[in-house]
């Protein structure tokens, strides 16, 4: 392995992180490859892989850092309820989760094959990592007064596999209104009572 210093590993894998981001938003999942970001923070392709194991774990380092910045808005979100019922507050939390993801490219693109790839390809603990973030979401929703028609577990799930299939519904369609047709379902169907 190259000998870095500290300072010099941290301003490679920030680099790395950036030039990693821009592609993949750029070009999408399956048109980036990790001697291209290599390339483009200035590195050797053999040293991206002492700092990542492949393009995909790269790219779940990257989408897990950007969903934690947004779930950090909505958990200020859920501290300021609304005096509205409990399906449009949570539809209104599904549409922020949307048009946040919308702004990101990288996470919006994340369709059902991109997902398999990642799952199969990058290391266990981003996998976790993101269900862990997921899972602790839907848990102070929960905690914040939302009444779910399922255990946290399944509606973490179900979550999830709305917002893989938001991306299809994006690429084919470019909706917005049709994606918020479907989170309006969502919401409908997940939340239990109404009662605030």
């Amino acid at each position: 392995m190259p000998k870095f210093s500290a300072i010099e590993r941290e301003k490679i894998y920030s680099l790395l992180l950036e030039k990693g981001e821009k592609l993949f938003n750029e070009k999408g999942f399956y048109a980036v490859t990790a001697e291209e970001v290599a390339l483009s923070a200035g590195i050797a392709k053999g040293t991206f892989y002492h700092f990542f194991e492949n393009k995909e774990h790269l790219f779940m380092v990257i989408n897990n850092s950007l969903q934690a910045s947004i779930f950090i808005r909505l958990q200020q979100m859920l501290e300021k309820p609304e005096k509205i019922t409990q399906t449009e507050s949570f539809y209104q939390l599904l549409c922020y989760i949307m048009d946040a993801f919308i702004e990101n490219p990288l996470i919006i693109n994340i369709d059902a094959q991109v997902w398999e790839r990642i799952e199969a390809k990058a290391p266990k603990a981003c996998i976790d990592e993101n269900d862990a973030r997921d899972s602790e979401l839907v848990s102070i929703m929960g905690h914040s007064g939302f009444s779910f028609r399922y255990d946290l577990e399944r509606t973490m799930k179900l979550l999830q596999m709305q917002f893989v299939q938001l991306a299809y519904i994006k690429r084919e369609t470019q909706s917005i209104e049709l994606m918020k047709i479907v989170l309006k379902a969502l919401a409908e169907h997940l939340i239990k009572e109404d009662i605030k």
